[in-house]
């Protein structure tokens, strides 16, 4: 296989077959443009990508195609023939269906390893864990970000070339069947799911119902279907019987003894943790809190049901770090050469996800006498009929933190505020732009501030918008 065939994600001719697109004037993607990747978007996308118009709502792809050509776009595909014809693209029906048919088509030639992931909390960070481990031993191709939706999975899926070894696929979920649909156009060869809580309960009818949306995982498998699950998760047993149904083996991580991976041991160390799990095997976790070693063992997991020399993979553990928003942590320059640290964990919130944030920054304050905690509480959203119960589940877990102070955002969390107002020191805003406004007039040298909330309500913009690191 040639270089240009290897850097080749799609050629024209698979093109057309996956998409039964009609080239109209018969110069749609000619042999001098190698069709490097696949793109939807004109202002990420590369020279040499493929660009495909969607339609929806309140976008249209269409009016971006001059944009995409400018950029080197090697071809585009289209839902309108009279800009097929003006831009010598392919016409299809429907450029959504077209991208799914690219995914399925890219699927089905795959030789290699596909590995799914799902779970209320930490299946983007796992994804991302298993990925970095998994270059270890071949080319790996991975969900970007966490495009964990239908448009995200056949994007990731048409970007996957042929001479990959793994690909390691993040699949999301807001409502029953989702995971059916997605789980079927990936075809997994194993999945894994991290847990199940009660992250968009707003949606479903009770815990349960979301246990079950999460085992249409097991849908879509192949040989040699294999499924790891979280034996310390409460709907373990449930999703056991599920998976019985189309797997035979079945492994799982935690503190069960018949676990692959048996944690044996973990202890809080400053910001990372301690790890021991079973033949003797101890893991200096530097940079993760506690919460994230389940999803170090999720992908140890799967390096040992793959069966692949897993002394490999140690010194990279090791380095690993919180992606953004996950538990990362900043310092922040004062005046005076003072600063003040801030764990950023605002990328989403579910109540699952707050309590473990919550009880790591209790470990944080036994290790740090001299330094003061401050928790920023942003509204958990999606929460349906629940959302006071969760909100007010938070209130002896602050409690028991002591914070110098606690600044909620957001309608949810103001019943916090409430609760605790006469108790601890506490200030609420409605916005993250009035929380900007006085921020800094609230925070103290040697604070550490832990930020987390629903993604909707802004928090991790915001952090990204005050960080002025500098060294620790």
């Amino acid at each position: 296989m040639s270089n240009s065939q290897i850097n080749m994600v799609l050629n024209r001719t698979d093109i057309i077959e996956a998409t039964k697109g009609t080239d109209l004037n018969d110069v749609f993607v000619s042999c001098k443009n190698k069709v490097t990747g696949v793109s939807i978007d004109s202002r990420t996308i590369k020279k040499g990508e493929l660009f495909i118009a969607l339609k929806g709502r309140s976008f249209d792809g269409h009016v971006f195609i001059e944009n995409a050509i400018k950029k080197g776009a090697s071809g585009i595909i289209v839902s309108n023939k009279i800009l097929a014809k003006k831009y010598g693209g392919l016409f299809v029906k429907n450029t959504k269906n077209s991208l799914i048919n690219l995914a399925k088509f890219s699927r089905k030639r795959f030789k290699g390893t596909v590995i799914a992931i799902t779970g209320s909390n930490g299946k983007t960070s796992t994804k991302n864990i298993l990925a970095s481990l998994l270059k270890i031993f071949g080319k790996t191709h991975s969900t970007y970000k966490n495009n964990n939706n239908i448009l995200g999975l056949a994007l990731t899926l048409s970007n996957l070339k042929i001479n990959n070894k793994f690909c390691v696929l993040e699949l999301g979920m807001n409502n029953k069947t989702e995971l059916a649909k997605l789980s079927t156009l990936s075809s997994p060869n194993i999945v894994a799911i991290t847990n199940v809580s009660s992250s968009h309960i707003g949606n479903f009818e009770n815990e349960k119902a979301i246990a079950k949306a999460k085992s249409e995982i097991f849908e879509g498998l192949i040989d040699p279907s294999l499924v790891i699950l979280n034996s310390d998760d409460k709907w373990f047993n449930y999703l056991k019987e599920q998976a019985k149904v189309f797997s035979k083996e079945i492994f799982y991580f935690g503190k069960k003894p018949d676990s692959i991976v048996k944690i044996k041991q973990l202890i809080t160390k400053g910001q990372g943790t301690f790890l021991e799990i079973n033949d003797n095997i101890k893991l200096d976790l530097k940079n993760l809190p506690l919460h994230q070693t389940l999803n170090v063992c999720c992908a140890l997991s799967v390096i040992r049901v793959l069966k692949l020399a897993e002394k490999k993979v140690f010194s990279k553990i090791y380095e690993l770090k919180p992606d953004k928003g996950r538990g990362n942590y900043l310092k922040i320059s004062l005046d005076n050469n003072n600063y003040f640290e801030i764990i950023n964990d605002a990328y989403n919130a579910n109540p699952v996800s707050m309590i473990a944030a919550l009880k790591n920054i209790y470990e944080t304050s036994l290790n740090s006498r001299d330094k003061n905690i401050v928790l920023i509480i942003g509204d958990m959203l999606e929460l349906g009929k629940n959302t006071r119960k969760f909100h007010l589940s938070l209130v002896p877990k602050i409690i028991k933190i002591n914070p110098r102070l606690l600044i909620t955002v957001g309608e949810d969390t103001k019943t916090i505020f409430n609760k605790l107002k006469n108790k601890i020191n506490c200030t609420a805003f409605q916005t993250v732009k009035d929380l900007k406004i006085h921020f800094f007039d609230l925070i103290k040298p040697k604070d550490i501030v832990l930020i987390k909330g629903s993604n909707g309500v802004g928090l991790f913009d915001f952090c990204s918008q005050i960080e002025k690191p500098i060294n620790s």
